[in-house]
């Protein structure tokens, strides 16, 4: 169902694109909720490009559950790892860690398997971002758990589409 290629025919493509329109927006809108509920206030750009990959590209191994969670949890330690070595204070080299930090997250996620390329921008958020590191583990957490399961839900349903 959703990991299909494009379809033949005008309605095919119509209801495909309105299918990802409605899945994007109900996933992320989702996510918002339940980090406001959680009380964390924070939508990470992250969690868009996940959600667009989850969606819209589910042949694709990144978009496999495990990939799409641990890549973001993996990413998330390694930034706050770099926000911390840098300091709480805005120093000015503290933004020369993002890219090193990008380096280390996206290495450790091809070494552990679980390549997610979205993800890796968390390791930088934490340099840019005035969020708290308490606030910033939460939200990468809730988001690691909630597209872990909106994947796995994607999972099932192209698996019923398909049998």
């Amino acid at each position: 169902m959703f990991g299909q290629g494009v379809m033949d025919g005008t309605g095919g493509v119509r209801s495909r694109a309105a299918g990802i329109f409605a899945l994007t927006l109900l996933v992320l809108q989702a996510m918002v909720l339940a980090s406001w509920i959680a009380g964390l206030a924070l939508m990470l750009p992250s969690w868009a490009s996940s959600t667009a990959l989850i969606v819209g590209c589910r042949e694709v191994p990144a978009a496999r559950p495990h990939a799409a969670s641990f890549g973001h949890l993996i990413c998330g330690a390694v930034g706050i790892a770099a926000f911390l070595l840098a300091g709480p204070a805005a120093h000015p080299w503290a933004l020369w860690l993002a890219a090193p930090a990008v380096a280390v997250g996206v290495t450790l996620m091809w070494v552990l398997r679980c390549y997610h390329p979205p993800a890796a921008a968390n390791a930088a958020i934490p340099l840019f971002s005035a969020a708290t590191m308490p606030v910033y583990a939460g939200a990468v957490t809730l988001g690691a758990v909630l597209l872990y399961g909106a994947a796995w839900a994607f999972d099932r349903a192209d698996g019923a589409a398909t049998a």
